[in-house]
């Protein structure tokens, strides 16, 4: 018994030492399997060195490719006015930089196939670790900004530009009127004065005083908000409203007039401080009717005004109003020779352009238009100039206009080309401070056979584009509000109309004159154009005897042509053979022919440009 005692004793005592040697082992496999565990990460990261290096290249191209088409709607928004979204923007910034690094990264990356021993294959293995390492974190920021870059938008509408931003290159207020420009600034400041007046001739600069003043208050942000509109010798209200209106943003919903005027009103009052310009204006204008707030409705609110005569200011009971007045000669002297260039190697040239320069009697308009005819001109031209200045006939049209005509006329007389007189006197048909389609002057003049060796459309246009661009190298034309347009100063409008009233063309010209009745004269005989526009005609002649007419424009006012049931009778066109351009604008329905028959126009069979506008 004792003998198995024993052995069971030493059995069990080998058994522990087995075990003990067991739980060793075990002890060290455990050990070696957590260090491997430990370094699994750092292998993989050397096993897919160039996976993570390759997938960082492709989703690095595919991030620029993303930003390309980010950046592409930005610079659209932006040539467009518009806001760009902050989010946006900061999105940009955040790429440009993860770009930057990347693109260092990939740089540095040609370290990871340095060899640890000169010679031998032997990678270095801690720098591949390092550089998967860092392309695997890398990718992580290009997919976490290529999750962001679905930007839908990435602008906002932006606010309109303020009319001092809209104004080109420095403007000069001529020493003269600094006075007057510093009188101004302080009444606008004075609390007790809510309209103001400028008055002076056509020409004189008062526009352009206004625009410094409006460059000058907005940047000393004397008011909130600045607006402006042009009224022009006939006002038109819905014109008037959409200017003031595109300024602060607003959109009518309404119609009438009334009912925008209502409108337009409410939304200047939510302007703490407002300047309300209004160039140009003729006749006294109801604020009301516009939708301006007065005084008493609105403190906050001032009028700021030019017209050409101080009646104008009486009439819209300004409590300040200041004049323009000609510039001294040593100012016009100094504008002539800006205009026209410096005299000083001809002595015989420069003391002609002098006596010239006089001639033009201070009014800018005058001194700009007749310099830049004159410019790069022969002494013989400038003595033959002087000449003319001294034995023209001045045209008695209210007060300084008789200055300017006979300044202008020179302007036009040293039109070389028939068609480049015929473009420009063109432009005195359509209504004043209106923008005249280029297109229309194709028209016109392809109906009247007025362009030389021209045959097809496109060489017309080509040819229309060259004499404007003339034009208005000549300050005769100035450049239009809408693309593909032009404009001609009211003044230098007056003056060609004042060409087409004698000579060779007699021009019957009326527009917006509401008149009822047909114009009475003796004879149409010598008429060679007739524009009446914007009237209120209950009737038409039954004939008019017009063997020289070229040109006939007839319109109604709109309004008016709702409810008008005027005809045109059968034998109206009989005696007018030579008429070659027909226009006719908001004429009823009722009273036009049917579309393509062109019997009604008789025997005016040459009729080339037949153009209907808005006719109901």
């Amino acid at each position: 018994m004792s003998f198995f005692c024993s052995h069971y004793l030493v059995l069990i005592l080998r058994i522990e030492v087995k075990n003990e040697s067991l739980q060793s082992c075990c002890c060290l496999f455990d050990q070696l399997l957590s260090r491997i565990r430990s370094t699994r990460g750092i292998w993989r990261y050397l096993i897919y060195y160039n996976t993570n290096v390759d997938l960082l290249r492709t989703r690095l191209h595919e991030l620029k490719d993303v930003q390309l088409g980010v950046q592409g709607s930005v610079d659209l928004a932006e040539r467009n006015l518009e806001v760009i979204l902050p989010n946006v923007r900061s999105w940009l910034t955040s790429v440009n930089g993860v770009v930057v690094t990347c693109e260092e990264f990939f740089n540095d990356d040609v370290k990871a196939n340095q060899r640890c021993f000169v010679g031998w294959s032997c990678p270095d293995l801690k720098s591949r670790y390092q550089v998967s390492r860092k392309a695997k974190k890398k990718m992580l920021d290009v997919d976490k900004l290529l999750r962001e870059g679905n930007f839908n938008p990435v602008s906002i509408p932006g606010p309109p530009p303020t009319i001092g931003s809209t104004i080109m290159g420095d403007l000069e207020v001529f020493e003269s009127r600094k006075s007057t420009f510093n009188s101004i600034m302080e009444a606008l400041k004075d609390d007790s004065v809510r309209v103001i007046g400028v008055y002076g001739t056509g020409g004189i600069g008062k526009t352009t005083l206004l625009k410094e003043v409006v460059k000058q208050a907005e940047e000393h942000k004397i008011f909130d908000t600045i607006v402006m509109a042009v009224v022009s010798q006939t006002p038109d209200v819905r014109k008037i409203q959409d200017e003031i209106a595109d300024t602060v943003e607003l959109k009518f919903q309404e119609n009438s007039e009334s009912g925008r005027a209502r409108r337009l009103s409410e939304r200047l009052k939510r302007e703490k401080t407002i300047l309300v310009i209004l160039d140009d204006l003729w006749t006294r204008l109801n604020l009301e009717d516009i939708g301006i707030p007065c005084a008493n409705d609105h403190k906050g609110c001032k009028i700021l005004l030019t017209s050409r005569g101080q009646d104008v200011c009486n009439q819209m009971n300004t409590q300040a109003y200041f004049p323009i007045k000609v510039l001294s000669f040593p100012e016009a002297w100094d504008l002539f020779r800006k205009m026209a260039g410096n005299f000083d190697d001809s002595p015989d040239l420069h003391n002609l352009a002098m006596e010239v320069a006089k001639e033009c009697g201070g009014l800018p308009i005058a001194i700009v238009t007749v310099a830049t005819a004159l410019k790069s001109k022969s002494y013989q031209v400038w003595r033959d100039a002087l000449q003319q200045f001294k034995n023209s006939t001045p045209q008695n049209i209210q007060g300084m206009r008789i200055d300017v005509y006979s300044r202008l006329q020179l302007s036009y007389d040293f039109l070389e080309r028939k068609e480049l007189k015929s473009c420009f006197l063109l432009c005195c048909l359509f209504p004043e401070d209106h923008d005249i389609l280029i297109e229309d002057l194709v028209r016109y003049m392809m109906g009247l056979r007025l362009f030389e060796d021209i045959h097809k459309l496109e060489e017309a246009r080509d040819r229309a584009l060259t004499l404007v661009d003339n034009l208005k190298d000549r300050c005769l034309l100035l450049a239009g509000n809408v693309e593909g347009s032009v404009r001609m100063h009211d003044v230098i409008r007056d003056f060609a109309l004042s060409v087409v009233s004698k000579g060779e063309h007699v021009f019957l010209v009326k527009i917006a004159m509401e008149l009822e009745e047909w114009p009475k004269f003796d004879t149409f005989a010598n008429h060679t154009a007739i524009v009446l526009r914007e009237n209120k005609f209950h009737e038409l002649p039954d004939r008019l005897d017009c063997p020289k007419l070229n040109i006939l424009v007839l319109g109604l006012e709109w309004r008016f042509s709702r409810s008008s049931s005027l005809k045109i009778p059968d034998t109206f066109f009989v005696g007018m053979e030579m008429m070659r351009v027909l226009v006719m604008r908001y004429m009823p329905i009722p009273a036009l022919p049917i579309i393509g028959d062109t019997s009604f126009i008789g025997e005016s069979s040459n009729v080339v440009s037949r153009i209907f506008e808005r006719c109901v």
